[in-house]
């Protein structure tokens, strides 16, 4: 059993007043201590928080953007939002813009054995604004409006042709230039002849008729405008 200690007055403590006085010590020596150098030392916990506000106390101020540097995010961001814009056009331009039957769409016209005759007078219609013409030549979808200032034109059954009421422009039945102030001859809708559900002709650049087979199926696209031949 180890001996009792003397206390600071010269008596000896029990060993529950010396077990008292060690665990007394040992806490003021975790709570605080003086070093070498005269300094508070702290607990390891104190310590750590501290040298985490000093850390924090020390880390630099963030740098202000310069002008150069605005700038760069400016056009960046706006480049991206012409990029999207961009993206987003496309893809509505690629969709389907027009339904069947209505203008700048497709008008199907059936088979052939349904076209106006050679010899009958063109057929206006006024969904689609072409005269569904046919001659020797083929069938042609000439476009409704007059090729000099936009005015429509009608057919005359009296003069055989196609006449401009506003500036006396005249064409032929296959839309081809006569007199008048227009610069070209009518234009035209592109026709394509199909056969089993193939396309096996169709109006080309050169505004050319089609042969009517009786059995063929026969459609317009208004949403393709073909030019008339200069005068």
């Amino acid at each position: 059993m180890a001996n009792p200690k003397p206390s600071d007055t010269g008596e000896e403590l029990s060993p529950e007043q010396q077990k008292f006085a060690e665990i007394k010590q040992q806490q003021a020596a975790d709570s605080e201590y003086r070093g070498d150098r005269g300094q508070y030392m702290k607990s390891g916990r104190q310590q750590k928080e501290e040298e985490k506000a000093v850390k924090k106390a020390e880390r630099p101020p963030a740098k202000p953007v310069t002008r150069r540097e605005f700038l760069n995010y400016a056009w960046g961001a706006a480049l991206g939002v012409v990029l999207v814009e961009a993206g987003v056009a496309t893809f509505f331009f690629a969709l389907p813009r027009f339904k069947e039957g209505e203008f700048g769409g497709i008008f199907p016209l059936g088979t052939g054995s349904t076209l106006p005759p050679v010899d009958a007078a063109p057929v206006r219609n006024l969904d689609g604004q072409f005269w569904l013409s046919n001659d020797t030549d083929g069938v042609r979808a000439l476009y409704r409006v007059c090729t000099h200032l936009g005015c429509l034109y009608e057919w005359k059954d009296q003069t055989v042709r196609f006449e401009c009421p506003c500036h006396g422009s005249k064409f032929v039945k296959a839309g081809q230039y006569i007199e008048g102030p227009a610069p070209r001859s009518l234009d035209q809708f592109k026709i394509q002849k199909l056969v089993n559900g193939q396309v096996v002709e169709e109006t080309t650049t050169g505004g050319q008729a089609l042969t009517v087979d009786p059995n063929a199926e026969y459609v317009v696209d208004t949403g393709v405008v073909i030019r008339g031949q200069s005068v």
